[in-house]
């Protein structure tokens, strides 16, 4: 991937690293460096800064500050934002006319009277009337794109897609949701060529947490409106999105992630969306195929009890998510998937799994002394 570079951002740390703390002002939760130009005469803009700011801790639909039709995009924005715990400053303010404005924000923590820059965000502030409204560039960003809306999603991409690949992702993405019996989202997918393209459309110029990510997207969900801007690697003409995640994000939209029971819900992101964008749920049978010609007497409960992986880190294939996908197949076709639920739902693992297996019994019959021969079963018939 060609080397992307930041001058900007270099500049701004070699202008901070000499500047003198002493000589920025405090605004509310805005600190304002002495040179940064203002509207002269107007506290509107500053005022409507300091007032998102201060509700960006608080959930995106209480945010007064921003329009409703700019929430879902701005909700991918202020994902990212809580996560830093540096100071905001306001590090400039570029008028594109009377009332519209291209603020850059700086996220700034100060170690022995040394700034360290946390991050560099562009916003777009406007005034509406006597208040200021804040919102993200994404929608400026891409309104050259074209748009493909295929049920549920709408695709944003500069200049083709592999339209069978995003219908493929729009039927999987509906078919969790049959499972889960949950209203569709509406989504809004931006593909993009990598990581840092991603950042850079939704507001993103600079986060230090971000390095040594070359591929991987920035979302966000604002009620049932998804936004994926994905930078993973692009292939066949489509972003190689992970549906292992995505079954995650949609079964937490669905069931509390307090009563979820991890193991569980691995397999079945292993069954309906494979694992690491690398493997789909065949290429997981073969790894327990060859497993199982391995270690012809597999102890299928100690494996499971022992977290065993099939594969090692860092991209781990473990054999306790295998077994639950083959247990969640099973049930899945001999009584639907809802027969499945109380295993999910038997809260989280426990030393000794105690929980879990006194739901196993509860859907399938079998307990701790027959789990061996279930689970042998299961494999032979899976292979």
């Amino acid at each position: 991937m060609k080397k992307i570079t930041f001058p900007a951002v270099l500049s701004l740390l070699v202008f901070v690293a000499a500047f003198d703390v002493s000589v920025f002002a405090q605004t509310g939760g805005l600190r304002v460096a002495s040179g940064v130009r203002l509207p002269e005469g107007d506290s509107v803009l500053v005022d409507g800064l300091r007032g998102w700011l201060e509700a960006v801790s608080g959930p995106d639909s209480l945010n007064r500050y921003v329009a409703e039709e700019d929430r879902p995009a701005m909700a991918v924005l202020t994902g990212q934002l809580r996560r830093l715990k540096g100071q905001c400053w306001l590090g400039g303010v570029t008028p594109l006319d009377s009332v519209h404005w291209q603020i850059q924000l700086n996220y700034m923590s100060i170690h022995k009277d040394t700034p360290s820059l946390e991050a560099c965000c562009t916003v777009l502030a406007r005034r509406e009337g006597g208040r200021c409204l804040v919102s993200s560039p994404l929608a400026e960003h891409t309104a050259s794109w074209k748009q493909k809306t295929i049920g549920c999603c709408t695709f944003h991409y500069p200049s083709t897609i592999n339209f069978r690949k995003a219908a493929e992702f729009e039927r999987l993405v509906e078919s969790y949701d049959q499972r889960l019996k949950i209203a569709k989202p509406v989504i809004d997918f931006y593909c993009c060529g990598n990581f840092m393209e991603a950042a850079k459309l939704v507001g993103i110029d600079y986060m230090s947490s971000f390095g040594g990510f070359g591929y991987a997207d920035v979302s966000n969900d604002y009620g049932l409106h998804q936004v994926i801007v994905c930078g993973n690697v692009w292939k066949d003409g489509f972003s190689t999105i992970s549906m292992h995640d995505m079954w995650h994000g949609e079964l937490h939209r669905a069931v509390s992630t307090k009563v979820i029971n991890r193991p569980v819900d691995e397999g079945m992101a292993y069954l309906y969306g494979g694992s690491w964008v690398t493997y789909d749920w065949k290429d997981i049978l073969k790894l327990m195929k060859d497993y199982r010609a391995s270690h012809p007497d597999a102890d299928w409960l100690a494996l499971y009890k022992d977290g065993t992986n099939v594969i090692p880190p860092p991209k781990i294939i473990k054999i306790s998510y295998i077994i639950n996908a083959l247990i969640v197949q099973r049930l899945e076709k001999e009584h639907g998937f809802a027969a499945s639920l109380p295993l999910l739902c038997c809260g989280p693992k426990q030393a000794g799994d105690a929980n879990y297996f006194a739901a196993l019994r509860t859907v399938t019959g079998v307990d701790e002394a027959h789990f061996n021969a279930y689970i042998d079963g299961l494999v032979k018939d899976a292979l």
